[in-house]
Formats: structure tokens, sequence, C-alpha cells
């Protein structure tokens, strides 16, 4: 096996390389004096790396370690079809049980603030193509659904999958987020959009015995144009405030913490289920698009991609999730 080498360039982590660290050529290293070579080298770059902050570098140093001491993780296998597969997961578990599975295990964000995160410990995925989509099945166990939610002190479960928006090896963008130069392409599920989507509740639903007294944009405007200026979010065309929807997916795009913006583009479809405590969610798109910010997908070819999961009921949202801290290899099956 091949030790990994860590490169880390301002705040966070350039990416992860396979290549040989200049200790480890040559004649065979033990085991144990391997892991021991590895973390004094790691001490030595966590205290030249004091500048990216102490926990996140640790974490990343602890994530590391953990690696080097395992075999090389097969590539994420993504099966070809000839099967219709819908993108509802009820409709779907017999096409993709054709795919094998694979467990991700998952930890809390602890590399930037705000950091949180931990209810969740592992995402199992299968993933399908049938030469002009791709299906990602994505299932984790949640006891409760958190798909409304109504106040500011709730929030929603949420999954994603995180894409290079151009796969360079060797020149990665960080998996967490990506970097300036380096975009990345995340297709994100919420359960909240979900129940948008099938149920269409507002919050009259949370707050049962609310009165109003009078409804401007229904007495003074006559037409959906005049009554969108009476809701400032749907005027501006922000995707969190729309009355419908038609995915409860959204297809995003960042370049670093902080970063990460809607498509003016979305071409992410997506659909979820909760059944007897596990969400299970289908993720679909065309494996090429117009989009000069979207992730493409060659039949035979590689990518890599990381994976998050938010569970609300637990307060997680935005940076406050469960996630893993490397790229995971995939590779497409070629159209038989």
């Amino acid at each position: 096996m091949k030790p990994c080498r860590l490169v880390v360039v301002g705040r966070g982590v350039r990416g992860i390389a396979d290549t040989p660290v200049g200790g480890f050529r040559g004649r065979p290293v033990a085991a144990g004096s391997r892991r021991r070579i590895v973390g004094t080298r790691l001490a030595a770059a966590a205290t030249r790396l004091v500048g990216v902050g102490v926990v996140g570098t640790v974490v990343l140093a602890a994530a590391l370690l953990s690696a080097i001491g395992q075999t090389q993780r097969p590539p994420i296998t993504v099966r070809f079809t000839t099967a219709r597969v819908p993108v509802d997961p009820a409709a779907a578990a017999m096409v993709f049980a054709q795919a094998e599975e694979r467990a991700i295990p998952l930890v809390a964000q602890t590399v930037v603030k705000p950091f949180g995160g931990g209810a969740v410990q592992e995402l199992r995925v299968r993933a399908l193509h049938d030469g002009r989509m791709v299906y990602w099945m994505l299932y984790w166990a949640d006891a409760t659904p958190d798909r409304m939610p109504p106040r500011t002190t709730a929030f929603t479960d949420a999954v994603a999958l995180q894409f290079p928006v151009r796969y360079e090896p060797g020149r990665l963008p960080s998996p967490i987020m990506g970097e300036a130069t380096r975009p990345v392409n995340i297709w994100q599920w919420k359960a909240a959009w979900q129940d948008d989507l099938t149920r269409g509740r507002d919050v009259r639903i949370a707050f049962p015995h609310m009165f109003v007294d009078y409804y401007y944009d229904v007495h003074l405007a006559t037409t959906a144009r005049a009554r969108a200026g009476f809701n400032a979010g749907v005027a501006a065309g922000n995707p969190i405030s729309q009355l419908r929807r038609t995915s409860a997916a959204e297809d995003l795009v960042a370049w670093g913490y902080g970063t990460l913006a809607h498509q003016p583009r979305q071409d992410v479809v997506g659909f979820g289920r909760w059944r007897a405590g596990r969400w299970t969610v289908v993720l679909a798109r065309a494996l090429t698009t117009p989009d000069g910010m979207d992730a493409q997908f060659q039949p035979g070819g590689p990518t890599l991609v990381n994976f998050a999961v938010w569970d609300g009921g637990h307060g997680e949202r935005n940076g406050q999730k469960n996630v893993t801290l490397f790229w995971w290899d995939v590779r497409l099956d070629p159209i038989r």
C-alpha cells in the first residue's frame, strides 16, 4: 500500500495524493514503524500549520493516521443498466439492487466553524447509469423525519453529494467545499423541499390557531406579478421562498468555505422517502450538461465524490453536518 500525502494550503486541504512519501521509498517498512514515521511527520506539519487552526489541523492529522493503517478503498462503481430507473426510491429499489452497496463512515464537521454534526455515523450508497443519466441512491438511519421546519429554531434533514467540477488527477480541489480555483458541484436533497413537493403544507400546520385579519396581496393585487411584490423572497428569485417546486434537490456550486451558491440552471432532480426509521433518497442528473459549473461524467471514466448528511432534529444545518474528510474514487461502467 502506498502512504498518503497531505497537502495543506491556507485554511483547507488541497488534496490527498496517493504518491510515495520519501521515507517510504526503498526497502519495506514495518507497519508499526510506518505509523510512527507518519505520525512524526504529521506532528511536525501540525506545528508548522498553527495558522490554519489547532482543532482543524489535529482533526485532519487524526483522520490521516486512521486512514494509513487500512487497505486501499476500491472505487465506488456506478453500474451500467438497461432498465428504467425511477426517481421514486420505493419504485427504484429493485433496480438499484443490481448495484453494489457501499458503507460510508461519517464524522462531525470540525475543520471550519461553525463546528457540528455527529448525529449520523454512516451513509450507505448505490449508483447506476443508463448511458444518459446517472442515479445515486443514498440511505441512512434517522429515528424521526424532520421535513417541515416552520420555526426559526427547527431545521430540515438533508443529504448531499459533492463532485469536482473538473476532474484533474493530481490537481484535486479540497474535499471540504472546494477551492477558489477548483470549484465543486454539489447536489443537495432537502426533506423540507420534499414536503413542499409532495404535501404542500404551510405555516398553518405549525400554528393551527393563528389568525390573520388582512392579506394585502389578496385584497390589493390583481395579478400574480403584483402579488409577488408582497413576497420579497419570491420576487427576488430566492430558491428557498418559491411557492411551487419541481424537485426536492438543489444544484449548487462552491469555491471554498462560505461560497455556496445556487446555480441559475437546475439540472438535478431528487426524491426522498422516510420509512421505519430510515431515509432513502434518489438523486439523478444527465451524465453531461451544457453548464460550465456542473461536474461532467463519461461512461467508463473516473471521477470523485464526497458526502454530507444533516439531521435537523439534532440542530444540524449549514456547516454543522456529518461528513467524510476525503474524496472517494468513483468509476462508471462502460456502456454494454
